[in-house]
């Protein structure tokens, strides 16, 4: 229910882009399986993805990634709109301590809100870690841009050429130069998880959770570290397909280079709470 209230809340100010339609072909098989239940059935598969319970929609929905459980809830919401999908109950109100959950969500900026929903929406259903062996779902790959349709940023208080082409190759989609730029032994740690450590664990995430970013680096400090390693922190916007370019996400980059100015370690933030953050989700 409070995610229900939250995207009706968030539709004031903030446009939810639509899903590309290859997230909605992957989810469809799901969501038509769904639509076809009665209100009870429906509305027991939500509560069984927000428990994170051991079913069989909640088992499919592990094995999608961030995008695809996006335009799945995308779809649910605007079928709850609709009448298709099992709706709030009318006259439904919601708890005290949901109702201070969503004011303090109503209080935050569109980037924090949206940092809400998308990792509430990303940290449901059945625990992967659990799941045993399993093939992850993603969108197809999208080949990287044209050299004429690249764009280069600039960092204040920063010049080193690792970080500035981190960036420029992210924007571009271009993971296969991406990679290059990391250790044999590099880790990369987004937000709220554990670190993804080895290039070929890292560059299978940039493939699955990273098309089509838009990162907007701001400022940035440098400072030396023992055995000739370089720390860098870098703080700016990262914007989503999902969101367009009027609303963007506060982030941290915490890089450490080698001596060969190699990506040992990066570490991303969000510029929030976590506590806040974790707790809103919940």
């Amino acid at each position: 229910a409070l995610i229900w209230f939250a995207y009706l809340e968030m539709g004031k100010t903030i446009t939810i882009a639509a899903p590309g339609a290859a997230s909605m072909v992957l989810a469809e098989p799901t969501l038509n399986q769904i639509k076809q239940m009665s209100f009870q059935e429906q509305t027991q598969v939500m509560c069984d993805l927000a428990n994170r319970a051991d079913a069989p929609i909640s088992r499919t929905y592990a094995s999608w990634s961030a995008n695809i459980k996006l335009g799945f809830w995308y779809q649910l919401g605007q079928w709850m709109e609709q009448g298709t999908v099992a709706p709030i109950p009318e006259g439904y109100r919601l708890s005290a301590n949901a109702s201070a959950v969503l004011q303090a969500i109503r209080n935050l900026d569109p980037g924090q809100q949206i940092t809400v929903l998308r990792n509430a929406v990303v940290d449901m259903g059945f625990d992967p870690s659990k799941l045993g062996s399993y093939k992850k779902v993603t969108e197809p790959i999208v080949p990287p841009k044209d050299m004429s349709q690249r764009t280069s940023v600039a960092i204040q208080g920063v010049d080193n050429p690792t970080v500035l082409s981190y960036m420029n190759y992210m924007n571009a989609n271009d993971f296969d130069a991406l990679i290059q730029m990391f250790t044999d032994d590099g880790a990369l740690q987004p937000p709220f998880q554990r670190p993804i450590i080895g290039k070929d664990a890292v560059y299978r995430f940039f493939r699955e959770e990273c098309q089509n970013l838009k990162l907007l680096p701001e400022h940035g400090v440098s400072e030396p570290t023992e055995e000739g390693y370089t720390q860098i922190k870098v703080t700016g916007k990262v914007q989503t397909p999902w969101f367009g370019a009027g609303v963007g996400m506060n982030m941290a980059w915490r890089f450490l280079l080698n001596p060969e100015n190699k990506i040992y370690f990066v570490a991303i933030d969000l510029l929030a709470s976590p506590k806040e953050l974790l707790n809103l989700a919940r």
